[in-house]
């Protein structure tokens, strides 16, 4: 892990103490995904969330310096949950450079080809509070990530949060890891957070693309 926070930044002694001394790895895979976004992140930069659910990671992101934000997600409930937690928490010029868009996570915008991507984020499963029914798919998934890691930038940050408590969220992350594994090290630094201790507990999988290769 401390090889994968070196990549970020020069400031590797600073951030090797943090992680030891005031961060522990015993926070939920949220806290320590969105810990990574701080790291990675830069006044200026572009971002897109994958999976807007309720808005929470895009109200994060919100909350950043950032040039633009793209949010995306299939379900018009997710989108329009999105809008009204940014415009309430926001202020209105944050909110503007926020681009909302009600289409599967599998298809990224054109905008999205307009920009430097730094960061990429995805929080898999179902919509909290609605049809659980209606999950993320496996497939959907791995061509959305193939497209991300042609997106994302160099020095850039892909986050996935996973969800093997249901059957489609374990077929998610078997098949997402394994592709993980899959990419070249001397392209990507990739890290798989998990709790060994806890039976098909959430996960994170963070995949870096290096800055040259």
């Amino acid at each position: 892990m401390i090889e994968f926070l070196f990549t970020f930044t020069l400031k590797s002694i600073y951030l090797s103490q943090k992680i030891f001394m005031d961060f522990l790895p015993l926070h939920s895979h949220l806290e320590l995904a969105r810990f990574y976004w701080k790291i990675v992140l830069q006044p200026g930069d572009w971002a897109i969330d994958a999976t807007c659910g309720n808005g929470k990671d895009t109200l994060q992101l919100g909350k950043f310096s950032l040039g633009g934000i793209i949010g995306l997600d299939k379900q018009q409930i997710a989108i329009e949950n999105t809008s009204t937690l940014l415009k309430k928490y926001l202020p209105e010029d944050q909110c503007k450079k926020i681009h909302l868009f009600c289409t599967s996570h599998m298809h990224f915008p054109a905008l999205a080809y307009k920009y430097p991507i730094r960061l990429i984020i995805y929080n898999l499963g179902y919509l909290p509070g609605s049809n659980k029914k209606i999950t993320t798919i496996t497939e959907d998934t791995l061509k959305s990530l193939t497209s991300a890691l042609e997106l994302i930038m160099p020095g850039g940050l892909i986050t996935i949060c996973c969800y093997p408590g249901h059957v489609e969220g374990a077929k998610e992350q078997i098949f997402l890891v394994q592709k993980a594994q899959e990419l070249p090290s001397a392209q990507y630094i990739i890290c798989h957070h998990t709790w060994l201790n806890k039976h098909a507990s959430a996960s994170l999988l963070l995949i870096q693309k290096k800055n040259s290769y």
